[in-house]
């Protein structure tokens, strides 16, 4: 199916051993403001989460919820079947990690993650034993006597992570965890902490507001929007499959059209539109006459100077802007409606692949498997 009739809870995880249970969980500040909205959630055991929104849709008080630095207004949190709703930050089994890392700059390395196993009483022998394997576990064991200064923003970031590990949490709570990064080390930085993480099994639920970080950390992901989720799900299903224009368009770029369904077949679905007519190579939850909107991702539509055959799945405009991202480029394309439509093209030789410039007549078309039919 196309659609979905409402947004999901995230109650739709596969049958494995649940960790976290998270059920009808409301945040209201001042009496008035919901800031997490009657959310609930199941993860399991090994899981890496992630919490997708923007500034203000609830992701970090959730997670703060989650971490015992704030307390649901209602509804229930319970971790490995203990309910932890009440209880104090420093008795959950659970760690955080701030975008900030929180490093104590006059501490060594060595001496920054042995220190919650110190507070703990930990015996020496056993602190230093541990240390030095989270210190080998993120390849940092060199950098032992550095002080956070000395070192580099993705090693910083590390060591947080070392620091994070070395108490052994059920669950690990990391907040905008590479956001101090730069955008080429956070790319490889994604992949070594994903490792690290399945390395040790522990349970991870991941804030951020980068859709390529949740999508490339995650095995599920759910969107939130104004303090509640808007769609759960594995990273591809919420990408090729969104239930709604709101999370179309915030996974990634997308070209919405806005029509009426003509046809409405088991098999084959038709949408008027003012810049085409869409054939969609499948049935959806709808009818005749309802206003739909009809999504297509820019890098599933091609171009061409010819126009293609057949009445459905093109349409054609003035080429308003050409933008060159190396591995691909997008073309602007404005259409007699006053639509701008996107089209990437992957730019597998040193020629533009389609050969169109600025100010060319072009037609753009996608296949009848392209697209997927919104009904909110």
């Amino acid at each position: 199916m196309a659609t979905a009739p409402k947004p999901q809870t995230g109650t739709e995880s596969a049958e494995k051993e649940v960790l976290l249970r998270i059920e009808g969980v409301t945040k209201i500040y001042d009496g008035t403001v919901k800031a997490v909205d009657d959310v609930s959630l199941t993860v399991t055991k090994g899981e890496i989460f992630g919490l997708l929104g923007g500034s203000g849709c609830g992701k970090s008080t959730l997670l703060r919820m989650l971490a015992g630095f704030e307390v649901p207004t209602k509804g229930k949190i319970y971790l490995a079947g203990q309910d932890i709703t009440n209880l104090p930050a420093y008795q959950r089994p659970i760690n955080m990690m701030f975008q900030s890392y929180a490093l104590f700059p006059h501490l060594s390395v060595w001496e920054n993650i042995a220190f919650g196993l110190k507070r703990d009483g930990m015996p020496k022998e056993q602190i230093a034993e541990r240390v030095e394997k989270m210190l080998g576990l993120v390849q940092l064991t060199k950098f032992a006597q550095r002080k956070p200064h000395q070192l580099s923003g993705g090693q910083q970031q590390r060591v947080a992570l070392a620091r994070s590990l070395a108490k052994r949490p059920q669950l690990l709570l990391l907040d905008e965890p590479l956001g101090a990064l730069d955008k080429k080390l956070r790319e490889t930085t994604q992949l070594e902490l994903v490792n690290i993480i399945e390395q040790v099994g522990v349970t991870c639920v991941l804030v951020t507001h980068d859709q390529e970080e949740a999508m490339t950390m995650a095995s599920r992901i759910a969107v939130m929007s104004e303090g509640y989720f808007l769609q759960v799900g594995e990273p591809d299903t919420v990408y090729e499959m969104p239930n709604s224009r709101k999370v179309a368009d915030f996974i990634g770029n997308v070209n919405m059209f806005e029509g009426v369904i003509e046809e409405d077949e088991p098999d084959h679905v038709t949408v008027r539109c003012a810049e085409c007519v869409h054939y969609v190579g499948h049935g959806i939850s709808g009818h005749s006459g309802m206003s739909v909107g009809v999504a297509v991702r820019p890098e599933k539509v091609m171009l061409s100077k010819n126009k293609p055959k057949g009445d459905y799945n093109w349409t054609e405009g003035e080429v308003i802007e050409i933008v060159y991202f190396g591995a691909h480029t997008t073309y602007h394309l404005k259409l007699a409606s006053g639509m701008v439509l996107k089209a990437q093209e992957i730019n597998s030789t040193r020629d533009l692949s389609c050969g169109l410039t600025w100010g060319d007549k072009a037609y753009a078309h996608w296949s009848n498997e392209a697209m997927v039919v919104l009904t909110q």
